[in-house]
């Protein structure tokens, strides 16, 4: 009897702690997150885009003697600063003024003696031929004398371009051929600033673009920067690459710095597809197993689902602008985004004002 009665016990705690169990499921089946709904909001006809982007100079020149000979004296290194018509180098001149000098003596007796031609030519004493024959070789030898004092003002070395010295290749005293680059001169006149593009970077690309380039080392000053070209031809990893020019002399612009540079479109909402101008809070934004998502909310059955976008911007004054993924009529959750799981259906406490549209304020 007493055996009996625990069995029974032990049922009625078995049936009420199923009870319980049903009760919570229940509860938990029946749980309804509130929800605030806001809509994205058309970007005034303009969108914006973030890339990174570096600077280089606009051309690297190699410049070197036109003639051979051995170097006299190296008047630059690397690091200098120098200026257009600048004394960069000398060759030896020696053999160079000494062959100038005889063929200065050779055509000046050659001229003398082409005077004494040119009157017995004129006398009838001398043919047309032979009178001819004497003024080409005249001429020739002028010729080699002009040839001969290029070569000695070959033997100095004068800057192109105004620039920077970054390479030095020889030294005083060593032999050198012509054409050899004695010196690697950065123009750094004008620079450049190099970005590469994805494939949506690339098609997105219109002539209303606008370019500004910005870096935590100019901290609030940016960079106006205007179109040079956009190379039509992806390179291994997808990428076009876009190059701008700086609008401006900055000083505190140099090669090899980086920048970011923002593509803003001017482009209008006939132009582009709707869902590529649209600004929504930043708070609406969450990650989804490496997926930036927002929840898009279906009012047909009140759900809430997880909806892939393309977002850019750096998310200041908590706004990011959505490039693809979303449209303008779409109602997104606008905050709670990590509480809530795909298809659950949800409870809209608030609706959009008129006057806030976006939530954005």
């Amino acid at each position: 009897m007493k055996h009996s009665s625990i069995l029974w016990a032990y049922a009625a705690c078995l049936a009420l702690s199923a009870c319980s169990s049903d009760k919570s499921s229940k509860a938990l089946e029946t749980t309804v997150h509130n929800v605030f709904l806001v809509s994205p909001v058309t970007a005034n006809g303009s969108f914006s885009r973030n890339f990174p982007g570096i600077v280089q100079e606009t051309r690297t020149i190699s410049t070197g003697f036109k003639t051979p000979g051995q170097i006299t004296s190296i008047l630059a290194k690397e690091g200098d600063h120098v200026k257009e018509g600048q004394l960069l180098a000398t060759l030896d001149t020696v053999d160079y003024a000494l062959a100038v000098k005889q063929l200065q003596i050779q055509y000046d007796q050659a001229s003398s003696e082409h005077k004494r031609k040119q009157q017995l030519y004129a006398a009838g004493n001398m043919s047309d031929n032979d009178f001819e024959k004497e003024s080409a070789a005249l001429r020739q030898m002028a010729v080699q004398l002009e040839i001969n004092k290029n070569k000695l003002d070959y033997t100095h070395l004068y800057a192109p371009s105004s620039g920077v010295i970054v390479k030095s290749n020889f030294e005083k005293a060593e032999m050198v051929d012509a054409g050899t680059p004695v010196f690697e001169l950065m123009d750094d006149s004008k620079l450049e600033v190099i970005v590469d593009l994805p494939v949506s970077g690339y098609i997105s690309h219109g002539k209303s673009n606008r370019y500004i380039g910005s870096s935590a080392l100019l901290g609030d000053k940016t960079i106006d920067l205007k179109f040079i070209s956009l190379t039509p031809k992806a390179d291994n990893n997808q990428l076009y690459q876009l190059k701008l020019g700086v609008a401006s002399r900055v000083p505190e612009l140099t090669s090899g710095m980086n920048l970011i540079v923002s593509i803003a479109s001017g482009l209008s909402s006939d132009s582009i597809p709707s869902d590529t101008m649209l600004e929504i809070p930043l708070r609406s934004v969450f990650d989804n197993d490496g997926v930036t998502c927002v929840w898009t909310f279906n009012p047909q059955d009140s759900t809430v689902h997880a909806t892939p976008v393309t977002i850019t911007g750096d998310g200041r004054h908590g706004i990011v602008s959505v490039i693809s993924g979303l449209k303008a009529d779409s109602q997104i959750v606008s905050g709670g985004v990590h509480s809530i799981v795909d298809g659950e259906r949800v409870k809209v406490i608030e609706k959009t004002s008129s006057s806030n549209r976006g939530g954005l304020l």
